[in-house]
This record gives C-alpha cells, sequence and structure tokens, in this order.
C-alpha cells in the first residue's frame, strides 16, 4: 500500500524544517490558489500568486519575510 501525503502538510512541514519566517496562511494561500486554477486554460496564477505576497510583504515591511 502507497502512503501519499496531502501535498499542502508537506509544504508546512518543510517550511518548519527550513525555519523560515514565512506565515503558514501565506502558503496556505498560495497552495488554495494553485489548487483552484490548476486547470484553468488561461490562468494567470503566478501574477495572482505574487500579488498575494506583495501584499504580505507591504504588510510586514519591517520584518524579514524570507
Amino acid at each position: 500500500m502507497t502512503n501519499k501525503s496531502d501535498p499542502l502538510t508537506v509544504l508546512l512541514e518543510i517550511k518548519s524544517r527550513m525555519e523560515t519566517t514565512v506565515e503558514d496562511d501565506l502558503i496556505r494561500a498560495c497552495y488554495q490558489l494553485q489548487s483552484e486554477h490548476q486547470y484553468d486554460k488561461d490562468r494567470d496564477t503566478m501574477k495572482k500568486m505574487w500579488a498575494m505576497v506583495e501584499e504580505v510583504i507591504v504588510g510586514n515591511e519591517d520584518d524579514v519575510l524570507i
């Protein structure tokens, strides 16, 4: 039997191992955006994801994000 892990759980686990300050909510939001639009033919997921990351950076401009 193959043990398959939820990709989001794996991403969050890797993030915790890296000891980075990227917020879990940002990782969840990026994952959700990708999941929702992965089959859209004319998707602009990267632009939307970039905008989400920029919003977090602007909101935390005193902190180091990555």
